[in-house]
């Protein structure tokens, strides 16, 4: 149990990082992001990782 918490946790890490990268290019280069559709991209992201690291355990 604690190993799923803990590799959906770092799903959600991963997640959020390549959002605040892309977040501040987009910023620097004057872009302003939808955040609807940031946060639904974002979830589906961190739903896929999170599947593909567990996906071989039973």
């Amino acid at each position: 149990m604690m190993k799923h918490f803990l590799k959906g946790a770092a799903a959600v890490v991963i997640t959020m990082i390549v959002n605040i990268i892309v977040n501040v290019i987009c910023n620097m280069r004057g872009i302003d992001l939808n955040s609807t559709v940031t946060t639904i991209v974002s979830t589906i992201c961190a739903l896929l990782i999170y599947q593909g690291l567990t996906r071989n355990e039973k």
